[in-house]
């Protein structure tokens, strides 16, 4: 898109973005309002973005989670699960076990975090208090809301606010002009801001000035990611791939594209489809004809290849994988601690 082109295309959505605006500025209004936002019977701990695209939320809930369970705690994922079937919910995922829907129900998320934390209650549907009150019922002892930020409604112990180091902030401007959710200035709210895809020690100093202006106090953290291999439809370790066909519906594809670069991937061809976007068997007949056409592996996220399940086969050829990364928290011990306290707070220490 040219400039002139950019251009126009933000002067016409310049007037539903102030739409949107007016909006947002009522609503968080309003739900500042004593009463309003409802308590669960257990402490939750928010984790959320200004944004819209991938800023880790993901990784850093199952780091969260599994890190909650290595102090003793019995912590519960509640998630909306998006573009699933759970509506209103609550919908249990799991129980610890293991998925107990698919994902076309749960929404892909949920479903990849049943599958990575055995033993972590999962919960899916859009009303996250009733969510909350499941998860109590399944013997959870306090709340990991993934993406939470925006839902006041629920009230919440410690709002973790994920910026990514790449494009904190977006373009500053708000849906459907830019990739705001809501003004930066929701930052005053935040009980923590991480700095996802950093390196240790790494210095903000610009970010730092602009959260500093809407919130004096508030830590500043740093986290990163690793990759911890490959995986296929089964989630069974394989070899790293030496060629393939990438692809993938995140929110920020070129970091995917990046990644596999570095793990020495050849990238033969990528094709990035939308954030979230439901599989169709049109789309997975031209990926496996790609592949075969360069004579390559299929390449995509571990969010990717649960909404292709219904495709997959086991002796799939070409053959489909997945690139497994986790969240390497660098400032884990003072992130830690503010949980911790949180928890103190609500009377949830052990």
């Amino acid at each position: 898109m040219s400039v002139s082109e950019n251009a126009l295309m933000l002067s016409l959505l310049g007037a539903p973005a102030l739409l949107y605006g007016a909006a947002v500025k009522l609503r968080l209004r309003l739900y500042a309002l004593p009463g309003l936002a409802r308590r669960a019977d257990l402490p939750v701990i928010s984790v959320g973005n200004l944004t819209v695209g991938g800023t880790g939320k993901t990784t850093i809930v199952a780091w969260l989670v599994f890190e909650l369970e290595r102090r003793g705690r019995r912590p519960a994922v509640v998630s909306r699960g998006y573009l699933g079937r759970a509506g209103r919910g609550p919908v249990i995922v799991s129980r610890g076990q293991g998925p107990l829907v698919a994902p076309e129900i749960s929404g892909d998320e949920p479903f990849l975090l049943a599958n990575r934390l055995p033993g972590a209650v999962v919960v899916a549907g859009s009303d996250r208090v009733v969510g909350c009150e499941a998860a109590l019922q399944a013997g959870a002892d306090c709340v990991v809301l993934d993406d939470g930020f925006q839902h006041l409604r629920l009230a919440r112990d410690l709002d973790i606010v994920l910026l990514d180091a790449h494009n904190p902030f977006g373009n500053y401007r708000l849906l459907p002009a830019g990739t705001l959710r809501e003004p930066v200035s929701g930052l005053g709210r935040a009980g923590a801001v991480v700095i996802t895809r950093s390196r240790p020690g790494e210095s903000f100093a610009v970010v730092e000035r602009v959260v500093r202006r809407y919130n004096a106090t508030v830590p500043l953290l740093r986290a990163g990611h690793r990759w911890s291999g490959f995986v296929n439809a089964g989630g069974d370790l394989v070899e790293r791939p030496a060629r393939a066909v990438a692809f993938c519906g995140i929110g920020n594809p070129q970091v995917f594209v990046t990644d596999l670069e570095q793990q020495g991937v050849h990238v033969a061809e990528f094709r990035a489809f939308r954030d979230h976007h439901p599989f169709t068997a049109a789309d997975w007949a031209g990926l496996r004809e790609s592949a075969a056409r360069h004579q390559a592996t299929l390449l995509t996220t571990e969010k990717d290849l649960v909404r292709l399940r219904a495709f997959v086969r086991g002796d799939e050829r070409p053959p489909v994988m997945a690139l497994r990364i986790e969240a390497a928290v660098h400032d884990a011990e003072p992130l830690l601690a503010l949980v911790e306290a949180a928890l103190r707070r609500t009377g949830a220490a052990s």
